[in-house]
């Protein structure tokens, strides 16, 4: 199936699972966010239960910033890049990163219970909840990230000097 007929199929059985789960975040929302037009793209199909199809798009972005978190927290010893990073926090800043982690837990966890029951109300709610939650975390996880990069340019710059 080439491209274009991909997403205009894509946007279309989108906007009818929209209607059956009665969500309110469109198409635009979630495809800013959560790159719905490139994981479909990149799987070349669109699923037949395309909500789980979402959802598991949105539970895979949350999960990889839970992760990048996680290890600002619990470094691996092994990874010189991983725990310079976590030292660049202090006791105070890694009480909020744990708090936004355990948002993204309680989230991603909804999720998995909408798909062990197949609970289309719970799926509505969390894709919902996801555009919320990702205008929450959006910009304390961009601050979380300048930090670093301004830690890294500056000793970059030392390095270079």
């Amino acid at each position: 199936m080439e491209q274009d007929e991909l997403l205009k199929r894509l946007k279309e059985e989108f906007e009818l699972v929209r209607k059956e789960l009665k969500f309110k975040a469109t198409f635009d929302e979630l495809n800013n966010t959560f790159f719905l037009q490139d994981t479909v793209l990149q799987q070349g199909f669109t699923s037949p239960r395309l909500s789980r199809q979402i959802c598991g798009r949105i539970a895979d972005l949350f999960w990889s910033w839970n992760n990048f978190l996680h290890s600002l927290i619990m470094p691996n010893p092994s990874s010189m890049i991983i725990m310079t990073e976590s030292q660049e926090f202090g006791e105070q800043e890694k009480k909020e990163i744990i708090r936004l982690m355990t948002r993204v837990m309680a989230h991603v966890s909804a999720n998995s219970i909408a798909g062990l029951t197949k609970d289309k109300k719970l799926e509505a709610k969390f894709i919902d909840d996801s555009v919320a939650l990702w205008n929450e975390l959006s910009p304390k996880l961009t601050e979380l990230s300048k930090k670093l990069n301004t830690m890294w340019t500056e000793r970059a710059q030392v390095k270079n000097a």
